[in-house]
């Protein structure tokens, strides 16, 4: 019987201490970006349990999910291209851990490479396929030499792809020399260093926020893959390569790093995230524009319950604007150009900023979000809390006055029994694009509000009917799933209510493509448009947007998510969930 115990307390152990084993240990220190998937066969599975699983695979999606297959946008077949397998070979064949991890191949240029856990037969199957795809593509067979037995291939565009078995699972590099230094630590272990080493790395990873193995965790050292991915003419000294080019040399650079754990369908969430970004102090310049104050978190009572996102954030403004300058001056390439716009509007218009206006404001941002469904309007509102607004609220009002009354794009008008004016405003791009015509701005009810739409201003200083947020089931459902991870040095919380939030861009996109989301007026088109437009090296997306499903379809699909930020000894975490609407009822 003692023997058997023994025998099963050694298994357990061998077990916990396999389930426990960090993929970063297979790679450098130097490893700039670090993605590790726990069970690749599990994860899969989760996924498509999840609300956006179901979505994508749901019968209303399948002409665009045929469109997206098909368009050079598809990440399957851009991996195929670049490194001959794609997805299908993954479900097909990996069994354990999947990692990708990038390096630097040259100054330059980031290199990814790939560790699968699988059988040897499986490996072999996959190595073969791939070998014949990467043929099929117009490669061929290299006899670059390697220090264990593998398949390595020359690319048309002078690029390699290596495949090779190993005890550890399938590596497949796109660098023979980085697979190189990567196979040669592993036999050396006394002279190995791995991301596991890094400080930064160490003090993400040593509190893990939840008890059990994540089903995913990452690592960025954000610095360096700014540099790697910017790095152009002109943005870093010939005499001072190593600094980091704009807009991470002026304070950003105190950041060591980003990274966190990711679990799905687990515990009720789809999604559960643990963003942490390491930025230990001393902190100078742009770190110290992300000072947070904890605090209390609760939605004011005009935030309603038909709100489409809110967030409640604890932040000090005028550290932010103060430190900034920096960045400011990178941004527009003028050394002092932040300095003398802030006396610009001090000397012209009598509008200081930092010792003036902001020193009268609570660091506290509201922000919220909704939807006019007769307007067809995605409208979005800033609130920041007046300190002692029975004396300062007029002087915060007369500083706006200033600041505004030589602008002859500005329409002032009177609302209905309030004292201040509501300035109606056009805000523009850098390229003098009109990205929201009608802005609104004013003081009111002992707040500065400002909105993309001044009717928005308007309908919540006037008092809209509604029932507050924070009185709703929902929220009171999303903050207690959110509880674990709220504690006295939670400095942010929000709320989204998916099938609302994204319903305008999701509609001007199917209806009217990308031209569309220019003519939107919406912070969700924006992004959209940062993230898929085309510039140089990058060609305009291909896919037929109009193959969307009606959003009335899919509605059902986009739940609510919820999000904590926490200050800790070292940075900022910010924890993110999402989850099934309807899993609140």
């Amino acid at each position: 019987m003692l023997r058997h115990a023994s025998q099963s307390l050694l298994i357990l152990l061998l077990v916990a201490t396999a389930v426990a084993a960090d993929p970063a240990e297979r790679f450098p220190d130097d490893t700039r970006l670090f993605v590790s998937i726990a069970n690749f066969k599990s994860f899969q599975e989760k996924l498509s349990a999840t609300s956006m699983g179901k979505l994508w695979n749901s019968p209303p999606m399948a002409d665009f999910r045929s469109e997206f297959t098909d368009s050079q946008q598809d990440f399957s077949a851009r991996l195929r291209r670049a490194y001959g397998f794609d997805d299908k070979q993954l479900k097909k064949y990996a069994t354990g851990t999947f990692t990708v991890a990038g390096l630097e191949s040259k100054p330059d240029e980031l290199s990814m490479s790939f560790l699968i856990e699988m059988s040897a037969e499986s490996a072999q199957k996959m190595i073969d396929e791939a070998g014949e795809q990467i043929v099929a593509d117009g490669g061929r067979t290299s006899d670059t030499s390697f220090p264990i037995a593998a398949k390595i291939y020359d690319l048309p565009d002078d690029q390699q792809v290596l495949y090779a078995y190993t005890d550890h699972g399938l590596l497949i590099s796109g660098d023979v020399a980085i697979a190189t230094r990567i196979v040669s630590g592993w036999a050396d272990a006394a002279n190995w260093k791995s991301l596991q080493s890094v400080a930064a790395y160490q003090r993400m990873t040593a509190a893990p926020p939840r008890d059990g193995v994540a089903d995913i965790r990452w690592f960025a050292d954000v610095i360096r893959l700014a540099v790697v991915m910017n790095k152009k003419e002109g943005t870093v000294s010939s005499a001072h390569p190593d600094r980091p080019p704009f807009p991470l040399r002026h304070g950003f650079a105190g950041i060591q790093g980003i990274g966190g754990f990711g679990w799905v369908s687990d515990d009720g969430f789809d999604f559960l995230n643990d963003v942490q970004i390491d930025a230990p102090p001393p902190r100078q310049q742009a770190l110290k524009s992300l000072d947070f104050n904890a605090g209390d978190l609760t939605p004011p009572a005009f935030v309603h319950d038909t709100t489409s996102n809110t967030m409640v954030n604890r932040w000090n403004l005028r550290s932010m604007l103060a430190n900034i300058g920096d960045v400011y001056d990178d941004i527009t390439d003028a050394p002092g150009a932040w300095v003398a716009t802030l006396d610009d509007w001090k000397n012209d218009l009598g509008f200081d900023l930092i010792d003036g206006l902001l020193p009268m404001l609570e660091p506290e941002l509201v922000t919220h979000s909704d939807y006019v469904v007769d307007a067809k309007q995605e409208r979005t509102l800033i609130a920041i809390p007046i300190q002692n607004p029975k004396l300062q609220e007029r002087r915060v009002a007369s500083l706006i006055y200033r600041f505004l009354r030589n602008d002859n794009k500005a329409i002032r008008s009177r609302l209905p029994r309030q004292k201040y004016d509501l300035w109606e405003i056009v805000l523009q791009d850098k390229q003098g694009n009109s990205t929201f015509t009608r802005a609104g701005i004013m003081v009111a009810n002992g707040r500065l509000w400002i909105s993309t739409h001044a009717t928005m201003v308007q309908d919540v200083v006037l008092g809209a009917e509604g029932n507050p947020l924070s009185e709703s089931q929902e929220f009171t459902a999303l903050t207690q799933r959110m509880q674990p991870w709220t504690t006295d040095q939670s400095f942010m919380r929000g709320f989204v209510r998916g099938d609302r939030d994204i319903r305008h861009s999701y509609e001007v996109l199917r209806s009217e493509g990308l031209d569309g989301l220019k003519r939107a007026e919406s912070m969700y088109g924006n992004m959209l448009l940062m993230l898929l437009k085309s510039d140089e090296g990058r060609p305009q997306p291909d896919t037929d947007f109009s193959k969307l499903p009606p959003f009335a379809d899919v509605q059902q699909y986009f739940g609510m998510i919820g999000s904590v930020g926490n200050l800790t000894d070292s940075g900022w975490t910010i924890v993110i969930g999402a989850f099934d609407r309807q899993k609140t009822d």
